[in-house]
C-alpha cells in the first residue's frame, strides 16, 4: 500500500506501443476545440488577476459562504475565472497548453456555464470557446431555478 498511487499511475498511464485492440487512427481524431460557429458570441476581455492579493493570502483567507448577494460579478472577474479553469496557458511546439493539466494534452474537458448576474453578459447558458476565450450562446434566459433544482 505505501506506493498504491505510484502503481496505479504506472499501470494506467497511456502507452501507444501497448493499447489494446487495433492502433489508434490519429488522422480521424476529433477537433481539439469544441465550437458552436451558428451561436452567438460574447468576446471576454483579457486575462487580469483579480487583485494584487497573493496566492498565500487567497488560501489562507478562502472559506465557503452560503450567504449569497445579488451583486453582480464583473465581466473581467468572469473571463479570469474561466481562463484559470481551463484556458490556454502557453503555446509551446506546435501545442496549446491549459491552466488544468490532461493525460497526454488530450483536455477531454468542455466548460458550460449558467449564466445569472454577470454585469454586460444576459442570463442564459453558455459555452466556454477556450481557443477563442469567448462565450457562446446557446440558450439565453434565466435558468436559476432549474439550476439550483438540478444541483
Amino acid at each position: 500500500m505505501n506506493n498504491i498511487g505510484d502503481n496505479f499511475q504506472q499501470q494506467t498511464k497511456y502507452n501507444k506501443d501497448k493499447m489494446p485492440g487495433k492502433p489508434l487512427d490519429w488522422a480521424s481524431k476529433p477537433e481539439l476545440y469544441k465550437n458552436y460557429p451558428d451561436c452567438p458570441t460574447i468576446q471576454l476581455p483579457d486575462i487580469t488577476p483579480p487583485s494584487d492579493a497573493t496566492l498565500y493570502d487567497v488560501l489562507k483567507n478562502r472559506e465557503s459562504v452560503r450567504d449569497y448577494h445579488n451583486k453582480p460579478i464583473s465581466k473581467e472577474i468572469l473571463s479570469y475565472f474561466l481562463w484559470a479553469s481551463t484556458g490556454i496557458s502557453r503555446k509551446e511546439g506546435g501545442y496549446e497548453f491549459r491552466t488544468a493539466p490532461s493525460a497526454g494534452a488530450l483536455y477531454p474537458i468542455e466548460t458550460y456555464l449558467v449564466v445569472n448576474n454577470v454585469e454586460e453578459i444576459n442570463p442564459g447558458v453558455y459555452h466556454y470557446n477556450i481557443q477563442k476565450h469567448c462565450l457562446e450562446l446557446l440558450k439565453e434566459g434565466d435558468y436559476a431555478v432549474e439550476t439550483a433544482k438540478a444541483a
